[in-house]
């Protein structure tokens, strides 16, 4: 067994174990009530989705259907995959819901591990879900850094103002108020990280269960239950708020979330499987990750040489009809299906919060009633969000009764100890703990140079220009 700062001397001289980019999608490929994981073959389904991706998006689907796309609405012509998120809505003060536009479309981010872990590149037919639609408040119940607790930490949103003071990358684990979104004047950036760890299941009953956090989140040890190691895959999609600036009401995920605790993303791979193995064993694919270029997609030799990466115009220009057969931009007198402003899904006789409630059947009698029974006002509460456990990301929370912001200060990650001349029986430690200890050292250089160097320089960019190559670069503000 080698020694730990043998090990870690290595890794941290050599970040980039496994590759890193950032892909883009355009406008989405379709809004609609369709979501072929959690609920195949149905139509429509339980809420609105923004969908990017191949254009063999159905109400169900497969790696092979998916191969049968003619083109995509994201950056990689080889990656037939479908990714999509809750729709963004606007209530107005009369009531009536119209549809937020997404701005600059969806960015995935395909990122390195850095602890020296084997990873494996998504398998054919499979899929998963990160996040929990029927949140409505961080549950302080569930224990720091189990899984119930890092699904939560998982989701994060920024209010973009590249004129102004940039807030740290997920800064808040709860949407901004109305009255804060006045700065979201380049857009709100809703962040999500999916799970990287896997037990070798395609897929789960609930379609998260087949993965797990590892230590870290985008990093770290996995659990024994998941022991093998999957790319990590982050989504980063900004919504144009500022177009509501003067308008009075409040923002609403599809499902009825006015919080952002039920935000959620879903995937399901339909990547050449020889495309992606080469591009994430590619060394060209790992810029320097101290630069504001770390993860440019277009540094990637595999992608460029075959001719892989393509425009604005192209992905924009992929495009299906709603398979529903039906709009989703609204106005609408109440959220597409049984999702009240304000409840829980299927709860749709009530407007209050629910917290980890259960999806019941919906159906058209009780949304009538609902209807009749509709009042002007909605009132809602929420739990604020506990100081996080040691972790790399940063909090903000508030209670929404009084719109007060709460500043909860990250607690950094507790550097190992080590002495002048450090004496370690380094054959009676398991190389599990050896493990945590190199990644927790490797984590906490990363994130300190990652964190500083490019995710925060980088606020000042306009999104469009930080992560295509198709716009001229903004000039940094002071």
């Amino acid at each position: 067994m080698k020694s730990v700062l043998s090990i870690a001397a290595f890794l941290l001289l050599n970040p980039g174990v496994h590759a890193f980019w950032r892909m883009q999608c355009g406008s989405p490929l379709v809004t609609d009530m369709i979501d072929p994981l959690v609920q195949p073959g149905i139509s429509p389904a339980k809420h609105v989705h923004n969908i990017m991706g191949g254009d063999a998006f159905d109400k169900t689907t497969s790696w092979a259907r998916l191969q049968e796309s003619t083109c995509t609405s994201c950056e990689v012509k080889g990656d037939k995959s479908i990714y999509w998120v809750p729709t963004l809505y606007f209530q107005k003060a009369s009531g009536e819901l119209v549809q937020v536009k997404q701005k600059d479309g969806m960015l995935v981010y395909y990122i390195p591990e850095r602890g020296g872990d084997a990873v494996e590149t998504y398998p054919k037919n499979f899929g998963m879900m990160a996040g929990d639609p029927k949140l409505r408040s961080f549950d302080e119940s569930n224990e720091p850094g189990s899984e119930a607790y890092m699904r939560q930490m998982a989701i994060g949103f920024n209010c973009l103002n590249y004129g102004g003071t940039p807030e740290a990358f997920a800064a808040r684990r709860e949407m901004p108020t109305k009255q804060e979104m006045k700065d979201c004047v380049n857009g709100l950036r809703a962040d999500i990280t999916f799970p990287s760890c896997w037990n070798g299941e395609l897929d789960s009953e609930d379609h998260r269960s087949h993965m797990a956090y590892p230590s870290f989140m985008e990093d770290g040890t996995c659990p024994d239950s998941h022991p093998r190691r999957l790319i990590t895959m982050k989504f980063e999609t900004l919504f144009d708020v500022a177009e509501f600036n003067d308008v009075d009401g409040e923002f609403v995920w599809a499902t009825g979330d006015k919080g952002g605790h039920g935000y959620h993303g879903d995937f399901y791979n339909g990547w050449d499987p020889e495309l992606l193995e080469a591009a994430y064993k590619d060394p060209t694919c790992v810029p320097p990750v101290i630069t504001s270029t770390g993860g440019d997609i277009t540094q990637c030799n595999t992608f460029t040489s075959r001719n892989e990466l393509q425009g604005p115009n192209e992905m924009n220009s992929c495009k299906i009809k709603p398979i529903t057969g039906k709009e989703y931009e609204g106005p609408f007198e109440s959220l597409p299906g049984c999702n009240p402003v304000g409840g829980a899904p299927g709860d749709c006789g009530k407007a209050v919060v629910v917290e980890n409630a259960v999806d019941t059947p919906s159906s058209s009698a009780i949304q009538v009633v609902a209807h009749a029974k509709k009042t002007s006002s909605t009132t809602t509460t929420t739990t604020p969000t506990p100081t996080p456990t040691p972790t790399t990301i940063s909090t903000t929370t508030r209670k929404k009764e009084t719109s007060k912001k709460v500043e909860v200060a990250s607690i950094p990650v507790p550097k190992p100890a080590v002495t002048a001349n450090p004496v370690l029986d380094v054959g009676s430690v398991p190389e599990k703990k050896v493990k945590e200890v190199v990644v927790t050292v490797v984590e906490t250089v990363y994130h300190t140079v990652y964190n500083q160097a490019v995710e925060t320089a980088t606020e000042y960019i306009p999104h469009h220009a930080r992560h295509r190559r198709f716009f001229r670069r903004a000039p940094r503000h002071p």
